[in-house]
């Protein structure tokens, strides 16, 4: 059954492919027999305009051919809506494809587009900016490292966030946190303090190892004080999730997570939101995305 697509490339996605990488899309849709929408958007706030715009319209799926960010946009636009979002790998990190099991390949991905499924999931509410996140919410130092990535030439992909990690090793320092989870209340001092819906961030480091964007709840990773040579292999285990079992890990669930800390600015899908203190909360079955069948 013919379907109605829309497909959507920012243009400085992937470093300019994306552009390349959604013609193939939509040859590849159009040859399917489905209808087919070519979307662009000159930068974040075009893209909202024009997200809103498709799902507004109905469209059954809109194609989103770009990095986190883009796919943010589109998911936050999308959701509570009948248009379901697929994605087609073309940032540096590409988390949200990941964490949901979209090869990263163009052809694979377009195969997902046609014999793929619908599955419902969550989304993180940011309050007081009321906008919706996919992946994780960064608010320490790992919030820093997502800052520093940005100026790391983009022709390193994924590799950005390794070598803005270790660049900021040398000044690292815990600094004090509040988080309530669930009305708990936990002040600590902490190095790390990440608020996940998805099980990757930081362009293919396992954060959140148990994360499952099906749930309803938030995982929250919280890594307090270690000395700098332990910080080194802690950051190696990230990539596998084995640094889950290390004593200055600790992992939360909940509903409803506030963060209150130092003055810097919270990171959501590898795009800046705001400064603390916020409020995240779990969007249950917020918004319908294409995944692999099986």
């Amino acid at each position: 059954m013919s379907s109605r697509y829309a497909v959507l490339h920012g243009p400085r996605s992937g470093r300019g492919r994306a552009a390349g990488r959604s013609d193939t899309v939509l040859a590849g849709l159009r040859g399917a027999g489905h209808e087919v929408r070519d979307l662009t958007a000159r930068d974040a706030e075009d893209a909202r305009v024009v997200c809103r715009a498709a799902a507004a319209d109905g469209i059954d799926v809109l194609v989103v051919v770009g990095g986190d960010g883009l796919v943010s946009i589109a998911a936050d636009a999308c959701a509570g809506s009948t248009t379901a979002v697929a994605i087609v790998a073309a940032g540096s990190g590409n988390d949200n494809a990941r964490s949901l099991g979209i090869p990263l390949g163009t052809g694979p991905a377009i195969q997902t587009l046609l014999t793929g499924r619908r599955q419902a999931i969550d989304l993180i509410e940011v309050q007081p900016l009321g906008r919706l996140v996919v992946g994780s919410v960064p608010a320490a130092l790992d919030a820093r490292i997502a800052d520093r990535s940005t100026r790391v030439p983009s022709r390193l992909g994924a590799a950005r966030y390794a070598v803005a990690a270790l660049a900021e090793l040398p000044q690292l320092r815990a600094r004090p946190y509040r988080l309530e989870v669930d009305g708990a209340v936990w002040e600590t001092s902490a190095m790390v303090v990440a608020v996940c819906n998805m099980p990757v961030f930081g362009g293919g480091m396992r954060i959140a190892p148990d994360a499952d964007p099906t749930d309803g709840l938030l995982d929250v990773v919280v890594i307090t004080p270690v000395p700098a040579v332990q910080a080194l292999g802690l950051l190696v285990g990230v990539f596998t999730g084995r640094h889950a079992t290390h004593p200055t890990v600790h992992m939360l669930r909940g509903r409803t997570v506030r963060v209150e800390g130092p003055e810097l600015t919270a990171y959501g899908d590898g795009e800046p939101l705001a400064p603390l203190p916020l409020s995240l909360t779990a969007r249950p079955a917020a918004l319908d995305v294409v995944v692999p069948q099986g």
